[in-house]
């Protein structure tokens, strides 16, 4: 089981985190998705839990006996569309439970923070999903759907890409972005007014394979093989390649304006992602 009793504590100590860095920000400085300072009402929706009691409107609640939530003018939803890949690749050295980890702990957070939240997960085709999740209440069923969701098959990080309309704030992929068209469909996949944050789940055993003389190597999501006299020479010119692989990734992104973190598949989940939640991380509060 991925989400145990000890990984719902820590993604409580986030949520901690997020709310004393969103408390210690002067207002007017960021976007946010709870009622506005501004006198001037825009509209209601209907409560959902997680919402703050102190925005429903209690007038409405006693003549029609549902609770509403008042939104003003200085009000701004964020949508956040959480994708993380499951294929066959991120299924060696822990990639895949640490993408999945980190994909639970950005969209708990967005929860409880008063987000709406969508999410899909990926290999070849969009295989799990759900939208427009709302309030913390909603984030077991939010875990579960991540736990469920099925893995395998090759990479295509256009699986990834929300729904037409979806989100209008942030899209937050976290993949080992083994497919050859990654930063076409990165680009793709900015919505209109927001950004993509790149969550790059690595291996350190990527790095060193253990293996020495003829070997035969075959792509787990292909099923390609090539034979290769594993020297200690070929060795270091994979890993040179890897790096460089990894390294232009990262320079697109900075290129194109995309927060990039590159995250081992065996860093503490508090290390990966508080790192974001802080002033000038990627899921920071503007």
């Amino acid at each position: 089981m991925i989400f145990d009793d000890s990984f719902l504590r820590t993604l409580e100590s986030l949520v901690l985190l997020a709310r004393r860095l969103q408390t210690g920000e002067r207002a007017g400085e960021r976007p946010s998705p709870r009622a506005g300072t501004s006198s001037e009402f825009r509209d209601y929706r209907s409560y959902v839990e997680g919402d703050d009691l102190r925005s429903v409107d209690w007038n409405v609640y006693a003549r029609f006996g549902q609770m509403h939530v008042k939104q003003f003018a200085a009000e701004r939803d964020l949508h956040a569309w959480v994708a993380v890949d499951v294929s066959e690749s991120m299924g060696f050295y822990g990639k895949r439970e640490q993408a999945l980890r980190v994909a639970a702990a950005v969209g708990y957070v967005a929860l409880a923070r008063g987000d709406t939240l969508s999410w899909g997960a990926f290999g070849e085709k969009h295989v799990a999903g759900a939208e427009r999740l709302r309030g913390k209440g909603a984030g077991i069923g939010y875990l579960r759907g991540l736990e469920a969701a099925p893995s395998g098959g090759k990479t295509d990080l256009r699986a990834a890409a929300p729904p037409p309309g979806a989100t209008r704030g942030l899209v937050v992929v976290a993949s080992d972005f083994c497919d050859r068209g990654s930063r076409e469909a990165l680009r793709a996949m900015r919505p209109r007014g927001g950004n993509v944050v790149a969550i790059h789940v690595v291996a350190e055993e990527e790095l060193k394979p253990r293996f020495d003389g003829p070997v035969r190597l075959a792509d787990a999501e292909t099923g390609t093989e090539i034979e290769v006299d594993a020297d200690e020479a070929t060795v270091e010119r994979y890993r040179e390649a890897l790096v460089a692989r990894w390294d232009a990734l990262e320079a697109f992104c900075v290129r194109e304006g995309m927060p990039y973190r590159r995250v081992l598949a065996t860093a503490p989940l508090l290390d990966a992602v508080a790192a974001l939640l802080r002033p000038g991380g990627a899921l920071a509060r503007r």
